[in-house]
């Protein structure tokens, strides 16, 4: 377990090995969120290929990282507690640490890489609809919108290529890189929409004009689900940053992986999160996902008899 693809894994499996009571808390926070979080993300995709009305290029984004949400429970959080179990019996097979290490974090890497892209996308969508006023819709369409989608999936595998060539060190700059530059565009961005929010508002009030209040009050609205999607998606992912960061500054094997497991556990939690915000904040969703919900309540009550 020499080469780049496993290192730090076969060092951390050396000095800061798994735990059962680790392996537990893990296994429990992850195994009781898969079928929901596959359920849920499931939900929204099928509302949104089944409800023309939602086939807007921000509902493309929104379904972009639904989909990268539904692989993280279909398959990133099975294989975090395959990886988490072959380091606690490690001694039994040593060499399959590496196989597990390294299928966890490709897997972790583009469904992750895919969610941070798309929740930077969606405020960059809102900062496009106030900039191009008119022309957004001419500019961003949904085709166009879901090129930029299929990107994302390529720049993650991008990264995934960059951890087995350049080495583990080069991965961490890139991830942390990457997360904290989007972070601060995200951020810069929504303070220039409410910047202008503001004083739209006022001249308004100013004219006593209800000429565009409407179409100002859906925009902050939509501005505000997004806003949401972010925070709780930062909340989320800082300590795993945090994590990566301590990692590479101290080389501590011993508190860093338990660190690393637990913000990773976290970070993949914003997948189950991420559905429920949806429906709570979208009401064109929340009505369509009510409609698919009550069509197979209504085929099974039809099976049964």
């Amino acid at each position: 377990m020499s080469f780049n693809g496993c290192h730090p894994y076969s060092t951390w499996a050396k000095h800061g090995q798994i735990n059962l009571t680790e392996f537990a808390i893990i296994a429990v926070l992850n195994g009781f969120a898969i079928l929901p979080t596959i359920a849920l993300n499931a939900l929204v995709l099928v509302s949104i290929w089944r409800t023309p009305e939602l086939h807007t290029p921000s509902m493309v984004l929104m379904g972009n990282l639904a989909l990268s949400d539904f692989g993280v429970g279909a398959i990133t959080q099975p294989a975090l507690i395959i990886w988490a179990y072959v380091e606690l019996y490690i001694e039994d097979s040593p060499r399959t640490l590496c196989y597990s290490s390294q299928a966890f974090g490709s897997i972790a890497t583009v469904f992750a890489g895919v969610s941070l892209l798309s929740v930077s996308a969606v405020g960059f969508d809102r900062f496009l609809a106030l900039h191009l006023h008119l022309r957004y819709s001419t500019i961003v369409t949904a085709k166009r919108t879901f090129a930029v989608c299929l990107s994302f999936w390529a720049f993650s595998l991008l990264v995934v290529l960059l951890w087995f060539t350049l080495g583990v060190s080069i991965y961490n700059f890139t991830v942390n890189g990457c997360i904290i530059a989007l972070f601060g565009i995200t951020i810069v961005r929504y303070l220039y929409i409410y910047k202008v929010i503001k004083r739209h508002q006022t001249q308004i009030h100013a004219e006593q004009s209800n000429l565009f209040s409407t179409d100002i009050k859906q925009y902050k609205k939509s501005v505000i689900n997004s806003i949401v999607v972010y925070f709780v998606f930062a909340i989320c992912s800082t300590p795993f940053v945090c994590a990566l960061t301590y990692y590479e500054i101290t080389k501590d094997n011993i508190l860093s992986p338990k660190a690393f497991r637990l913000t990773v556990s976290l970070l993949l939690a914003n997948s189950l999160v991420n559905p429920v915000i949806f429906c709570w904040k979208i009401k064109e969703l929340r009505l369509a996902v009510w409609q698919i919900v009550m069509k197979l309540k209504i085929s099974l009550i039809g099976n049964d008899k």
